[in-house]
This record gives structure tokens, C-alpha cells and sequence, in this order.
């Protein structure tokens, strides 16, 4: 009896430290350029994008935006894996496997998340590779490399979509693998839909089933695609928005810190703002489906939890930024001191010593009618009373700065 061979389509967020630059327009014509001439030298899959020239919504069966940057393959070394490259260092692993089916859905889920590891760490060097030299030898470029590529990939997960045609389904042991595959999810009752033909896919969390499934071009994988991005996406902004928090609060430099703090704040808003933007341009059936994805996985609380570290982050920039304006504040202060003491203490050597020549020197004076009485009162003080008033009259002039400043 031959054995019954199951595929599986395994789906994997990864850490790339490709992004696109902040501010981007890219429907624009030299963006547009751009990306034909970078993935024409990758030797990647290009990806349509909306251009400058184009409508929006030109038709209603299709997407009217695409929002990875590029898809890249090589068939020399992997033939079914794909690698979608989105902004924001996330990039998602597709990998179409085939498996003896044994019945076992542990021993199922052990093997595709081996395989596909195992896959991806083959390909990975090249793609590393590939990509640094197009992003460091372009002098023109929308790419940046935040860092240098890791010796294997950053995994976030490994999910894995159990591909089934209905015919398969009258099979006694394909309803048990179809009922223990989701018996751990967030819906195990989908199981039972899904057997009695109410349902034809299954999505909730790591373990999917989809029925009928075209590998290479089925909406459904493809709103799993992009659901599995935003959230990765948004984890890898609260992460880094973490870590620019303990660096501002626990960190020793304070201007590294301020800078991780607002590029951070930057690159989470403008996933939030992409992710709704987004949405727009999606057919209704593939914006359906991902927002059942999304619902699932408490998306917009993960979103919550990003905005609420947001505003820990503008608080601190903006406590920051006030300490600084006070220290500026004093040493301003200071030094408006320091100038009335002097100016003061000059006036009162300019008094003194002019008091002292009119009184010596009557002949300066010979076009005054008498001598000036406010010279000669000046002329009788000692020089260091004259300096001691210089510097009382310098503290009654802090003094009312200071209260009329706090009023």
C-alpha cells in the first residue's frame, strides 16, 4: 500500500537588517526605477507597486498596492522557498514541503519546523550574502543596512499550514490528523466545520488548515503572509522601543539613548500608519481574512502596548529636553551675574575714580556754574565702600530677577 504524502506550507517571520529609509515615497518613478534595477541584479521576483501614473483601485479582484519590497529566491539551492522582504528588518520565510503522512500531527509539526529550518540556514548565507553587496556597493540606494547580517537566521516562529484537497477529507484518518492538528489553536471546533464542508480554512494560531489551497497563489496564504508581518513587525517596534527605554532610563549616554528613543518612536508610528494605509488598498475577501488573523492574535492590543511605550518615550525626550532648557536657563542666569557684577563694579570704579580728578582737577569743570555736588559726595566715600555697594546692589539686582522670574 502506498503511503499518502501530506503537504505543508510553512510560514516563518524572520530578522533581516535590510529597512527601507524612513520617508520613502515608493510610487514614485525613482523609486520604482530603483527597485527594477535592484532586483533585476539580485536576480530576484519583483513585485508590482502602485506607480505615480497608475489609479488607484483599477480593479476590484486584485490588490491595488503591495507592500513587501521584494521576493527573493534561489531554485539552485532551495526550489520551494521564498523569501518576502517587507520594511521595518522583517522578512517572511515560505517553504512548501511534502511529507509522508503518518497520522501523527506532533511528529508532523516536529518535522516541518526541522525541515524548514534546516532549508532556510542552507539558503541563508547566500541571501545574506546577495544582499549586502547590493545595499554597500549602490551609491544610490532606498536600502539601508542597520547592521551586519547574523551567522543563521533570527526565527520569530515556525507555523505550519496543513494543505488538504476536499476529496481527502471523506478519509477517517484525515478527519483525526485534521481534529489533533487544531486541537491546540485558538478555534479547535474549527475542525468539525471544516470535516462537514462549512469551512475551508482554518487560521487562528501556528497549526492551519487550508482546503483546496493553491501553494503558489491562494489569497488566504497570502493574508496569512502579510498578517504574520504586521504582527512580527510590531513586536520588533515594542522590542526596540524596550530597549530605548532601559537605555534612556538605565544608560549612561544620554544622547545615544535620546537617539535610539526617537528613531524608535518613529518606526513604530510609521508601521501603524502603513499598517492602516494598507488595508485600503487589499481586495475585500483578503482584507476580511486578515482581520480575522489579526482579531485573533489581539493585533491592536500588541498595537496598544507599542503606544502606550510611545508616550513613556515622549515623556522621557520631553523630560530630557526640559532638563536641558533649565541647566541653559541657569547658565544663562549665571552669566547675566556675572555681567551685572562686573558692569556694576566698573561703574563704581568709573565714579570713583572721575569723582576723585573733578575734585582734584577744579579746572575740569570750569563750565559748570559750581562744583557737582553728586561727584563730590562720590569723591569723600571710600573706594571700598564704593565696592561694597557695587556688590550689594549686584545681589539686589539677582534678587529681584529672580522674584519677578518665579512670578
Amino acid at each position: 500500500m502506498d503511503t499518502q504524502k501530506v503537504k505543508i506550507q510553512t510560514i516563518s517571520p524572520i530578522y533581516i537588517p535590510i529597512e527601507l529609509k524612513t520617508g520613502t515615497d515608493r510610487s514614485s518613478d525613482n523609486y520604482q526605477q530603483f527597485l527594477a534595477r535592484f532586483t533585476k541584479a539580485l536576480a530576484s521576483q519583483n513585485v508590482s507597486q502602485q506607480s505615480a501614473t497608475n489609479l488607484e483601485y483599477e480593479a476590484i479582484d486584485k490588490d491595488s498596492w503591495e507592500h513587501r519590497l521584494f521576493i527573493w529566491q534561489n531554485t539552485a539551492l532551495v526550489e520551494n522557498l521564498a523569501i518576502h522582504v517587507f520594511p521595518n528588518n522583517i522578512g517572511i520565510v515560505v517553504i512548501n514541503h511534502e511529507f509522508d503522512n503518518n497520522n501523527d500531527s506532533q511528529a508532523l509539526e516536529a518535522i516541518a519546523q526541522s525541515k524548514s529550518k534546516e532549508l532556510l540556514n542552507l539558503v541563508y548565507k547566500d541571501f545574506a550574502e546577495k544582499i549586502t553587496a547590493m545595499c554597500t556597493t549602490k551609491s544610490e540606494t532606498y536600502f539601508t543596512l542597520t547592521e551586519a547580517f547574523s551567522v543563521k537566521a533570527k526565527t520569530f516562529w515556525i507555523s505550519r499550514a496543513l494543505l488538504l484537497d476536499s476529496s481527502s477529507l471523506a478519509r477517517v484518518e484525515t478527519q483525526a490528523l485534521v481534529t489533533h492538528w487544531l486541537a491546540h489553536t485558538y478555534r479547535p471546533k474549527d475542525a468539525a466545520d471544516i470535516i462537514s464542508g462549512q469551512l475551508n480554512y482554518s487560521m487562528s494560531w501556528l497549526n492551519y488548515v487550508l482546503i483546496d489551497a493553491n501553494a503558489l497563489n491562494d489569497e488566504r496564504l497570502d493574508s496569512m503572509i502579510l498578517a504574520q508581518y504586521y504582527y512580527a513587525a510590531q513586536e520588533h517596534c515594542n522590542k526596540l522601543l524596550k530597549q530605548a527605554i532601559d537605555s534612556a532610563y538605565n544608560g549612561s549616554k544620554t544622547d545615544n539613548a535620546q537617539q535610539k528613543l526617537a528613531k524608535s518612536r518613529v518606526n513604530t508610528r510609521m508601521h501603524q500608519v502603513d499598517y492602516h494605509e494598507h488595508l485600503k488598498y487589499l481586495t475585500r475577501n483578503k482584507r476580511q481574512i486578515l482581520e480575522q488573523i489579526l482579531s485573533c492574535w489581539n493585533f491592536e492590543q500588541l498595537a496598544t502596548n507599542g503606544q502606550r511605550m510611545i508616550d513613556i518615550c515622549t515623556s522621557k525626550i520631553e523630560e530630557t529636553e526640559n532638563a536641558k532648557r533649565e541647566r541653559s536657563s541657569l547658565l544663562t542666569d549665571l552669566l547675566l551675574v556675572a555681567l551685572s557684577f562686573f558692569t556694576v563694579f566698573e561703574l563704581s570704579l568709573y565714579l570713583t575714580e572721575l569723582s576723585r580728578e573733578m575734585m582734584s582737577r577744579p579746572t575740569l569743570d570750569f563750565n559748570d556754574d559750581s562744583r557737582s555736588f553728586m561727584l563730590q559726595f562720590i569723591a569723600e566715600i571710600d573706594a571700598d565702600v564704593m565696592f561694597g555697594s557695587g556688590f550689594f546692589l549686584t545681589l539686589l539686582l539677582v534678587f529681584l530677577y529672580k522674584f519677578i522670574k518665579s512670578r
